[in-house]
Order: structure tokens, then sequence, then C-alpha cells
């Protein structure tokens, strides 16, 4: 009897215990499914969400290309020209391509770039668009420099050698002037190129030089005829026979040293010689 009761006790525990795992798993079940619908929820407010933000940029879209190639709002009103000496405005303008009244929008920065660097006098420029209605060109131009003869005319020349213009000499035009220098074709926009490539680059590296220490200012002009004895023309009329283009940068700050010596203690100066020996000569008026 007793072993009859001790089972009956233990099927009752287990059946009780098997409920209770059933209610769990129950409760789990409905726990899940209750997740699983809040997910699909928020996914479905998601792709909602994700839709009404789809339609409000379509919206905005389309009302910014109408209002970009269906009206004025965007038809340029004014150019803008900055750094500009010798160019008028209107001419880099013309240059440019860009109309008034165009729509800002379709103006090809790239291409309107091109067009104002292939000008002789342009050495850098920079486009903005400045909207709704308004284009600034920067521009660096190129400087006249100097000139060399050329069949009656002469060539203008900025730092870099390049060719500005070919024409006759203006009034009384202070650009040094390079004697002895005979030059291939000259193609406006292009660097001058001379005939004997020997010399080339040796005349190029000491103007590069003369004007990089700022002695230019100084100059009227070169004369590179004879190349073991290259003459400078100051504009204070003093001659320095510079010799050949050798020791040029020791040769030409020595020279400003004594072009320096020479205005401070007011010398009367007319002839500097680099090529009499080591050391230069100078002569004066009282010489």
């Amino acid at each position: 009897m007793g072993q009859i009761l001790l089972k009956y006790h233990r099927s009752r525990a287990a059946f009780a215990a098997s409920v209770k795992m059933d209610n769990l798993i129950l409760e789990a079940e409905n726990h899940m499914n209750k997740i699983g619908i809040n997910k699909k929820i928020e996914k479905k407010a998601k792709r909602k969400k994700v839709g009404i933000i789809f339609i409000i940029f379509i919206l905005f879209l389309s009302i910014f290309l109408m209002i970009t190639f269906k009206t004025n709002f965007f038809h340029i009103k004014d150019i803008d020209i900055n750094g500009n000496k010798n160019l008028s405005d209107l001419q880099i303008i013309n240059a440019s391509g860009i109309v008034l009244k165009e729509n800002i929008m379709k103006v090809n920065l790239s291409y309107t770039k091109k067009n104002l660097l292939s000008m002789p006098y342009i050495k850098e420029v920079k486009i903005k668009r400045k909207l709704p209605n308004r284009i600034i060109i920067d521009v660096v131009e190129r400087e006249e420099k100097f000139l060399i003869p050329y069949m009656g005319s002469y060539i203008y020349l900025d730092e870099d050698g390049y060719i500005l213009r070919i024409s006759p000499k203006e009034g009384e035009d202070k650009l040094p002037l390079l004697k002895g220098i005979s030059v291939e074709e000259p193609q406006i926009g292009e660097k001058y190129k001379i005939k004997d490539e020997k010399n080339s680059a040796e005349i190029n590296s000491f103007i590069h030089d003369c004007i990089k220490i700022n002695i230019i200012e100084s100059v009227a002009g070169f004369d590179f005829t004879d190349e073991n004895n290259v003459l400078i023309n100051l504009k204070k009329g003093i001659v320095v026979a510079f010799g050949p283009l050798d020791n040029i940068k020791y040769k030409l700050s020595y020279l400003l040293e004594i072009l320096n010596d020479v205005n401070k203690k007011e010398i009367k100066c007319k002839y500097i010689y680099f090529n009499k020996g080591e050391n230069p000569i100078i002569v004066t008026d009282n010489n």
C-alpha cells in the first residue's frame, strides 16, 4: 500500500512539472510571436518612412529641376573678372565662351578654363559659380619682361620665356632688350627657342638668375653677340663686360654688391669689367 501511494505522488508531481513546462513553452512561443509581430510592424513602418522620404526627395528634385531649367532664376546676370591688367574684361569674357542669360548650371567650367588658358597673357585661372546667377573669374596674367628684335618688330616675352605678342616697339618701352639672339620661328603663346642650342640653356639660366636676384630692374638690355663677353647695359648708363656665361650666380652676386656700393657712395661709374682678370675692374669718369 505504501509503495502504491509513493508511485501515485511521483506521478502527480511529474504531471504538474509537465504542465508547468508546457505553460512555459507556450509563454515563450507567445513572446516570440509578439516579437515577430513587432518586428514586422517595425519593418513595415521603416518601409513606409523610407517611401515617404523618397517621395519628398523626388518632389524637391522635381521642383529644383523645374526652377533650374524652366525659369530664369539661374540665368547668368553678372560675370566678374579679377586680376587682369593687360586684358580687358570684355576680352576675357569673349574668350571664356560664357554668355549672359545662359543657364549657370550648363556652363562647362573645365572647357571655359581651357579656353582662357589658351590666351597668351593668362598664366593661371580659377572659375567659380556663385549661385544663383553670378560667375567669378580670377586670373593671374603673364607680365612682359623682355624684348627681342625680330624682323623689324619685337617679340615680347614674360619671365618664363613665353611669347606674349609680336609687334613694333611702343614708344619709350623700358623693358630690357635682348640682342644677339637668333630665335626660331616664334609662335605666340609658346616659349621662344634660340637657334643655337649650345648657348640656349646658358642664356636662359643667366636671365632666370638676373630675375631671381632682382638685378633685372636695373637693366636696359643684354647683348649676347659675343659669347665670350656678354654685355649688360644698365639704365644708369653703366656698361658691364660680364665675360662668358660661367660662374653666373657668383658673378651676378658680386655685380649686385658693386652696384649697391656705387649707388651708396655716388660713384660716377662708366664700366665694370669681369673679363680683365680674377677681380672686377671699375672704370669711373675720373679714370
